[in-house]
C-alpha cells in the first residue's frame, strides 16, 4: 500500500480557525465510555435503526445521490460503518437519475425503513416523482433484490409525493404498511394491507393513488389511520399487546407542530361500542404527545427516525435535527424509557417528557471508534463502499483498474452545458461537520485535455457550490480557478511541466470553508474567498471530486489520494 505523507497535513488548528458555539464540534464515540450526539454529524437523514442478534443496522435517505438508501452496520449503535446500498440501478427506476439528465435533485429516494422478517431484511422507500419500492436481502451487505410495490391489480404503484412507508408484520403473520401523501389539504397517513411477502398492497388502487389533493378511500386507499393534517415520519410497531403508530405534523393544522404516538389494544383502533376497527372503519387511538413545538427553530427532541432495542431489553430512540446546518440532518441517540406502556424519548424525564442528552454513555462499551467515511488510497480494486456518485455515474468513464492505485476519471460534457450541478461523474462523500475538517487530494493532471475542468468542491442538493481547480485552455495551458456559484476567481498559470497538484479545503465548526492548493505538497496557497457551507432540497453538504470538459468527451484525471482529516473527540 502506498503510504500518505503525513507531512502534507499540517496541524488542524493552524489549518481551520474553529469557531466556539452553542454546540462544539465534537460528536459521536468520545474514546471514554461515551458518546456525544450527533451520533455521526452528517446528512444521514431520516435514519432507521434494526438490530439483528447482536448486530445493528440502520438506513438514511440518499435523495439523488447513487447508489440509494445507504446501509450501514454497527455493533454499539454508536460506531457506524457502511456496508451496503439497497437501490443499485436508478436508471432502471427512472432515466432522470442518468447522467444524460441528472433531473432528481429535489427528489429521489428518502425516508426509508429497514426492518427483518423471516430471515429476510426488507427496506421500503418512496421514491418521490417515482412510487412505491421495496428491497429485500438475505445478508445486509447486499446483493439488494428492489422492486416496485404493487397494487390489488398487480400494477406497479408508479406514483408520485407518497413518502415515509413503514411496514409492519403481525403475530398472525399478516403485514402491513403506512405511508403518507402530502398534500394541500388532505394530507395524512394511511394503513394499507398488504401480502404477506411485503410486495403488494392489498386495498390500494394505483389510479386512485396517483390522484392529488384527494381524501383517499378504502377499498382503493387505504385507512386513514387519523384526521390530523401534514403527517409525515411514520413509524408502526407493537409491545405489550398494544399497537403504536407514531407520525409527525408539520403545521398547526392537526394537532399542532410535533411528534404523536397513537396507541391502541387493535391495530385499527377501538370503535365506540368498544369492538376494534377494521380496514375502513377505523376507531379511536389513545395519543401521546412526544414533542410539540412552534417551529424547527425550538425543536428540543431529534425527530423523524426510529426505535431499536438492546438484546438486554433497553430502548433506544434514533432520530434526526432539522436545523439547517452543513451537515443536514444527523442521527442522534436518546434512551427511552417505558411509562404506562408509552414510550418516552431523553434523559431527565418530567411529566411524561424527556429532554435532549448531548452526552450520554455508550449503550455497548468495548467496540473502536469508526466513521462512515475517511481517507482513500485506491489501492483496492473495487470503490470503498464510503463513496457516492451525484446522480448514476457513467460507469465506462471511470476506472480503478486502468491505473492501478489511482481513481480515473475522464471527462465528458455536462448536460446542456449545465455547469457543475450537471456534470457527471462527480464522486463524493458526506461533510462531517466537526471541531474541523480537512480534505486533501492529490491529482495527477497530466492528460487533460482542452476545456476540462477538476477539481475539489463542496455541494449541497443542487442549488448551492464553491470549487476549487483548474481549467485547460489550448494544449499546455493550464490555469487555476476557485468557483462559487457560478463566480470565478481566476488564480495562477501553471507550468506546462506541472503534472500533480494539491488541492485542500479547511472547515471549522462555524461552517466557514477555506480552499487552498499546492505545488509541491508542502506549500500551501488560499484561492478565493471563505465560502459558507449551507444545505438545500432535504441535503447537506458532500464533498466530492469532479471533471467534466464541455468541449468534447476528451481527457482525464488520475486521483492518488483523498485524505479526509477530522477533528471530532
Amino acid at each position: 500500500m502506498k503510504q500518505i505523507y503525513t507531512y502534507l497535513f499540517l496541524s488542524l488548528s493552524m489549518c481551520c480557525q474553529i469557531s466556539i458555539a452553542q454546540q462544539t464540534g465534537k460528536w459521536g464515540d468520545q474514546g471514554d465510555g461515551t458518546f456525544r450526539n450527533p451520533v455521526i454529524a452528517a446528512d444521514f437523514s431520516d435514519p432507521d435503526p434494526v438490530r439483528v442478534g447482536d448486530d445493528y443496522y440502520m438506513v438514511s435517505s440518499t435523495f439523488e445521490s447513487y447508489p440509494g438508501v445507504s446501509v450501514l452496520h454497527s455493533k454499539d449503535l454508536v460506531n457506524w460503518k457502511i456496508v451496503g446500498a439497497a437501490l443499485t440501478d436508478l436508471v432502471a427506476v427512472d432515466s432522470a437519475y442518468s447522467v444524460k439528465r441528472m433531473e432528481r435533485y429535489n427528489g429521489g429516494a428518502y425516508a426509508p425503513t429497514i426492518t427483518y422478517h423471516n430471515n429476510t431484511f426488507y427496506i421500503y422507500v418512496n421514491l418521490y416523482t417515482d412510487g412505491f419500492y421495496v428491497a429485500t436481502a438475505i445478508n445486509a451487505k447486499g446483493p439488494w433484490k428492489s422492486r416496485y410495490i404493487r397494487d390489488k391489480n398487480g400494477k406497479p404503484l408508479k406514483v408520485t409525493r407518497w413518502s415515509d412507508p413503514c411496514p409492519f408484520w403481525d403475530e398472525d403473520g399478516k403485514a402491513y404498511l403506512v405511508s403518507s401523501r402530502p398534500g394541500r389539504d388532505y394530507w395524512y397517513s394511511y394503513i394499507f394491507q398488504m401480502s404477506a411477502d411485503g410486495t403488494t398492497l392489498l386495498d390500494a388502487d394505483s389510479a386512485h393513488l396517483a390522484q392529488s389533493n384527494v381524501l383517499y378511500q378504502y377499498p382503493d386507499g387505504g385507512t386513514v389511520i387519523s384526521p390530523y393534517h401534514s403527517s409525515e415520519g411514520n413509524r408502526i410497531f407493537k409491545r405489550n399487546g398494544y399497537y403504536y403508530l407514531q407520525h409527525i405534523e408539520f403545521t398547526n393544522q392537526g394537532q399542532g407542530e410535533g411528534t404523536y404516538i397513537f396507541r391502541s389494544k387493535n391495530l385499527y383502533g377501538t370503535l365506540p361500542d368498544g369492538s376494534p376497527g377494521k380496514p375502513g372503519v377505523p376507531g379511536k387511538y389513545d395519543v401521546h404527545v412526544v414533542e410539540k413545538v412552534t417551529s424547527r427553530d425550538n425543536l428540543r427532541l431529534p425527530g423523524q427516525g426510529g426505535y431499536v432495542s438492546t438484546p438486554e431489553g433497553q430502548w433506544y430512540w434514533m432520530g434526526q435535527f432539522t436545523k439547517d446546518g452543513a451537515e443536514g440532518r444527523p442521527p442522534c441517540l436518546l434512551p427511552v424509557t417505558w411509562i404506562d406502556d408509552w414510550p418516552v424519548i431523553g434523559s431527565q424525564i418530567n411529566n411524561m417528557e424527556g429532554q435532549m442528552a448531548w452526552q450520554l454513555p455508550k449503550p455497548i462499551d468495548g467496540y473502536p471508534t469508526s466513521l462512515p467515511h475517511g481517507s482513500d488510497d485506491f489501492d483496492n480494486k473495487q470503490l470503498n463502499l464510503r463513496w457516492m456518485w451525484n446522480h448514476q455515474p457513467r460507469n465506462n468513464r471511470w476506472s480503478l483498474n486502468e491505473r492501478p492505485g489511482y481513481l480515473r476519471l475522464h471527462a465528458f460534457p455536462t448536460v446542456d452545458k449545465g455547469g457543475f450541478f450537471k456534470a457527471g461523474n462527480t464522486i463524493n462523500q458526506r461533510y462531517m461537520r466537526s471541531d474541523t475538517v480537512v480534505v486533501t487530494v492529490k491529482i495527477d493532471i497530466d492528460n487533460m485535455a482542452d476545456g476540462q475542468n477538476a477539481g475539489l468542491a463542496h455541494f449541497n442538493g443542487g442549488k448551492f457550490y464553491a470549487s476549487i481547480g483548474l481549467v485547460m485552455h489550448g494544449k499546455n495551458n493550464k490555469r487555476l480557478k476557485y468557483e462559487s456559484n457560478g463566480k470565478i476567481v481566476d488564480g495562477n498559470r501553471l507550468e506546462s511541466g506541472q503534472k500533480t497538484i494539491y488541492l485542500r479545503t479547511c472547515v471549522g465548526f462555524d461552517n466557514m470553508a477555506s480552499f487552498q492548493y499546492s505545488l509541491d505538497g508542502f506549500n500551501f496557497t488560499t484561492l478565493g474567498n471563505h465560502y459558507k457551507l449551507t444545505p438545500a432540497n432535504f441535503r447537506g453538504d458532500m464533498i466530492g471530486i469532479y471533471t467534466y470538459n464541455d468541449n468534447a468527451d476528451a481527457g482525464f484525471i488520475d486521483i492518488d489520494w483523498f485524505k479526509y482529516d477530522v477533528s471530532n473527540n
